[in-house]
């Protein structure tokens, strides 16, 4: 059975509309390069805003800039009382150190959840911004009334926008937790273990139906592109079909992950109200 993300991006869209009425709240991405999966998700992103009445800035930087130049430009955003969020776009190019720039985000503005400061947070168990990727992942089974805890939960992938917070907040929800990666000496066995399986690895239709048991639910979190431009996921159609549950793509989690993105904008929005932080000028 195929689930999807839709209902569930709504029902957030329409919070997250209802608060930006009474709220303004704006948003900057950098993006660097023309990233195909990067641009795709970028729409996505700049559809929500204009559909939910959020202010948005997209800043479109050539593969070549200077890892200087992108750090001069976050420094503007953190220092523009105007600017709520920010969220830098991946992948970057190889002269650009992305955890660098991440962090010289104001932890504060970090809407993606990704700043150590924030990462932190996650793993010492305290509340703040979380990951959007494992946040739709969570939010996708328990919407869909699928139980996580005692339940062995294999992850495919250990990047740390994805699989190491998702790990951290599987584990919170009391799942047996194994991580994947390519060091991984039996991977087929690990998969076929796995009562919850998550596919967050970017290699498309990569996981085949010989890798799962019939009992398996699959969430499938890949966004790959074939030659004809055509979304696939991580995980091929025949091991959707043999699993008992899987999760559509496109239509799955990247649709709930855009709009957790827009919550964490929202919860970021709550925080400044609450705490009246000064932003520098």
């Amino acid at each position: 059975m195929l689930i999807y993300g839709r209902e569930i991006r709504d029902k957030l869209k329409a919070e997250i509309s209802q608060f930006a009425a009474s709220t303004p709240m704006r948003m900057a991405i950098i993006v660097v390069g023309e990233d195909g999966p990067s641009q795709a998700y970028v729409k996505g992103i700049v559809r929500f805003a204009e559909e939910t009445g959020i202010k948005i800035d997209v800043l479109n930087l050539p593969a070549e800039v200077n890892e200087s130049e992108v750090l001069r430009i976050i420094t503007e955003l953190n220092n523009d009382s105007e600017i709520d969020g920010i969220m830098l776009q991946k992948p970057l190019p190889n002269q650009i150190d992305d955890n660098k720039l991440v962090n010289a985000i104001a932890y504060h503005k970090d809407v993606e959840g990704i700043h150590n400061y924030n990462l932190g947070k996650l793993i010492s168990k305290q509340a703040g911004i979380q990951p959007s990727t494992p946040k739709a992942v969570i939010r996708m089974l328990k919407e869909h009334n699928i139980p996580i805890e005692g339940k062995n939960v294999t992850i495919v992938g250990r990047s740390t926008i994805l699989g190491s917070p998702l790990a951290v907040m599987m584990t919170a929800e009391n799942g047996t937790v194994t991580v994947c990666h390519t060091r991984t000496k039996d991977l087929k066995k690990e998969i076929f273990n796995a009562d919850i399986l998550v596919a967050a690895m970017g290699r498309l239709n990569f996981i085949t139906a010989d890798m799962v048991r019939e009992d398996t639910v699959i969430i499938d979190a890949g966004i790959n592109f074939d030659q004809n431009g055509k979304m696939f996921g991580d995980v091929d159609e025949t091991a959707r079909e043999k699993a008992a549950i899987a999760s559509a793509v496109p239509g799955g989690v990247g649709v709930i992950t855009v709009a957790e993105l827009f919550d964490n904008l929202k919860q970021i929005c709550v925080s400044k109200q609450k705490n009246k932080i000064a932003f520098p000028q």
